[in-house]
């Protein structure tokens, strides 16, 4: 996986990214609810409530910064699905749910929005 961040993501701000592992379908349907100024407030409770059922990684990347996830990272059990986060400020879901993680995932951090791609 690499994330990237522009020149002038988040107003010229760091910014945390979090990659969101879910294995129970009934959490799926929770966490794909959530936007992201939630996710970065309860996720440490989610997290302790359903140790089983989810897991995520997190960075902070500072803007102009290119950071390469090494594959093993991003291993564990098979699951439900899988959501980028990005805390950027203000209103918005500032959440991508990953549909298809065949290739390699490209996060790209942008002014004030996020997109998520595959690359093979």
């Amino acid at each position: 996986m690499t994330l990237a961040a522009s020149d002038q993501a988040n107003n010229d701000s760091p910014i945390a990214v979090d990659v969101v592992f879910v294995t129970d379908k009934t959490l799926l349907a929770r966490v794909a609810e959530l936007p992201a100024s939630k996710w970065f407030t309860v996720r440490g409770d989610l997290a302790a409530t359903f140790p089983d059922s989810l897991h995520y990684q997190s960075w902070e990347l500072v803007p102009g910064q290119r950071l390469v996830v090494p594959g093993d990272k991003l291993r564990g059990p098979r699951v439900a699905g899988v959501f980028v986060f990005a805390d950027y400020p203000g209103p918005g879901a500032y959440r991508v749910r990953v549909e298809r993680f065949n290739g390699r995932l490209v996060v790209q951090l942008g002014d004030n929005a996020f997109s998520v791609s595959s690359v093979k």
